[in-house]
């Protein structure tokens, strides 16, 4: 722990020295970054299946990603797309860190923690439409291991060759901000001196897109699918669903000094809490959300004046960014805060990782990722700092927070700060 971090009364830090992405931006963190400061949007009429029944026929899809990439083509064939996904975005992180001879000299002292908040559910589809089709023989022997939502991470240790604490979890759209915030954890008390810390998901399928249709969650802008996600606009009318996966490599300051790594930033705190409020909708006044967001900065022994930029959780619902601005405005009313779901859509477990991602490179860059679509703000929406259509320098910014809001009223906020 730094001796600035310790006055401060932080519980101690873990550097962020590796990052990894897969995402409709495109794969790796160069790709997904760049795209990001552009403005680009990640969206476009689905291709994974016919669409046409649907009453949203748009998704965010992942298509540059080449699993064989980085996995074996007998691997990958036995990896639900998820995994894939989980995989190669842990394989990125780890080699930018240049981890791989650390993993293979300590073993035992490298952890994983990598979520997902559904698992193989296009793998479940498929076998389940064999068993109708086929019968039970026809059974393929990899379905349990390709649906399992804990088997990304259980297959990165393998390919690594980790054997420190593995961790896998799931906790719906909060995944991503919970797999960092344990990965944390597990450097505060010295289970592992490494962790990669990230979550997958890959939902772009026909019976979760149904699911999704069926509860009116989705965005049904389908003449104009690249303006659909659109946080905090008056015309919002849904989250566009979306795929990929984001992983860090985290390792306390003193470990990733005597290997001389240069850190990207640093994860210095978070803060979870439940609305005990209502399945699918936050609580209406952001009480949640807003004490996630002061204990995070309660743990990381920083102050709500010091934080610059918020990755909000944003999802472009009418049920989602109201409260969350709410929150923002009692807690962090000078942040600069964008919704980069504008431009990535909803990738549920995974997504919190990726934003993750952007928090510490908006932190080492002193820039901040805009919100696109962003063109009339909602009335249920407070005046904030947002950073519309173009990417805003933030020369003095060095604390960001990433906030994940999921169903089940789970809410997770984490701090990052300059190194």
């Amino acid at each position: 722990m730094s001796e600035a971090h310790d006055r401060d009364g932080g519980k101690g830090r873990a550097v962020i020295t590796g990052a990894g992405a897969v995402t409709p931006l495109g794969t790796g963190v160069e790709k997904f970054w760049r795209a990001a400061l552009a403005g680009e949007s990640g969206v476009g009429r689905i291709t994974r299946f016919d669409p046409e029944p649907y009453p949203s026929q748009m998704a965010a899809e992942c298509t540059d990603f080449d699993p064989t990439e980085f996995i074996s083509k007998k691997d990958a064939r036995r990896m639900d797309r998820y995994g894939q996904y989980g995989v190669a975005a842990g394989v990125q992180a780890a080699t930018e860190a240049g981890i791989l001879d650390l993993v293979r000299d300590k073993p035992e002292r490298v952890g994983i923690v990598l979520g997902s908040g559904i698992g193989g559910i296009s793998t479940w589809e498929k076998e389940y439409q064999t068993l109708q089709d086929r019968g039970p023989a026809r059974i393929s022997p990899f379905l349990i291991t390709m649906m399992v939502p804990n088997m990304a991470a259980g297959q990165l240790a393998i390919m690594l060759g980790a054997t420190g604490p593995t961790q896998c979890p799931v906790l719906a759209c909060a995944t991503g901000g919970e797999a960092i915030a344990e990965g944390l954890e597990l450097i505060r008390r010295g289970d592992a001196d490494v962790v990669i810390a990230g979550a997958a998901e890959a939902p772009i399928t026909p019976l979760s897109m149904a699911g999704f249709c069926a509860i009116r969650a989705v965005s049904r802008r389908n003449d104009d699918p690249q303006a659909a996600s659109r946080p905090f606009d008056s015309g919002r009318d849904g989250f566009v669903i979306s795929e990929g996966a984001g992983a860090v490599v985290l390792e306390s300051e003193e470990h990733a000094r005597r290997r001389g790594a240069e850190p990207i930033a640093a994860v210095s705190g978070y803060g979870r809490t439940t609305d005990a409020y209502h399945i699918t909708s936050p609580d209406e006044q952001g009480r949640g959300v807003e004490r996630a967001i002061r204990l995070a900065l309660e743990d990381a022994g920083l102050t709500p004046e010091q934080v610059g930029y918020v990755n909000a959780h944003a999802t472009s619902t009418g049920a989602g960014d109201g409260p969350e601005t709410q929150a923002l405005a009692r807690a962090v009313p000078q942040a600069l805060v964008s919704g980069t779901k504008s431009m990535t859509g909803h990738s549920f477990g995974a997504v919190g990782a990726m934003e993750g991602i952007l928090c510490a490179l908006a932190i080492k860059e002193k820039i901040v990722p805009p919100t696109i679509n962003l063109e009339d703000l909602a009335e249920d929406c407070a005046e904030l700092n947002y950073v519309v259509d173009k990417a805003q320098k933030a020369p003095e910014l060095n604390v960001a927070i990433s906030n994940s809001m999921g169903f089940g009223g789970h809410n997770v906020v984490v701090a990052f700060e300059g190194v």
